[in-house]
């Protein structure tokens, strides 16, 4: 094999494993999903043109075809290693203490909201979380937990 083709591929795979540290969840998941289906073409290509046997193909394109399987079980898993996110451990609930001025705060509601303003700004905070593409599960997990305290306390007072 040639030196210099080992020595751009080793480039090649240290800028990728660079951009996927770098890249959102989505944007890796999007990458990869091109990668497949630019190495399904070639393989196709490859097979019609006589270049690569059609027996050790079928095999490589019957891989194409568990690709949702191939997704969630290998390739997110890889994202995440890559991203650094695999010792991402859970929030535990019981760990953030709650008060009224607090919950309000995180919600961003003045003083006794109603139930119907309680859910919509959760609701707001929560999409703005999700489509930010930064979802970090102690955020996610303090907004549940305002709106939780909230309408315990609304459902006392009444």
């Amino acid at each position: 094999m040639n030196p210099f083709f080992l020595f751009l591929f080793a480039l090649a795979l240290v800028a990728i494993i660079y951009w996927f540290k770098n890249a959102s969840q989505r944007q890796g998941i999007t990458a990869l999903k091109g990668v497949l289906i630019l190495l399904g073409l070639v393989l196709i290509v490859l097979i019609v043109t006589g270049r690569l046997p059609l027996l050790s193909g079928i095999p490589v394109l019957l891989l194409g075809l568990f690709r949702r399987f191939a997704l969630t079980r290998i390739l997110i898993p890889l994202i995440k290693v890559l991203a650094g996110n695999s010792g991402a451990r859970k929030v535990v609930r019981s760990s953030i203490n709650m008060d009224d001025d607090q919950a309000l705060q995180i919600l961003g509601l003045n003083e006794d909201p109603s139930r119907e303003e309680i859910v919509q700004a959760h609701r707001k905070l929560i999409r703005e979380l999700k489509n930010s593409g930064d979802v970090s599960d102690i955020e996610a997990t303090k907004i549940d937990l305002a709106r939780e305290h909230l309408i315990k306390k609304s459902n006392i007072t009444q």
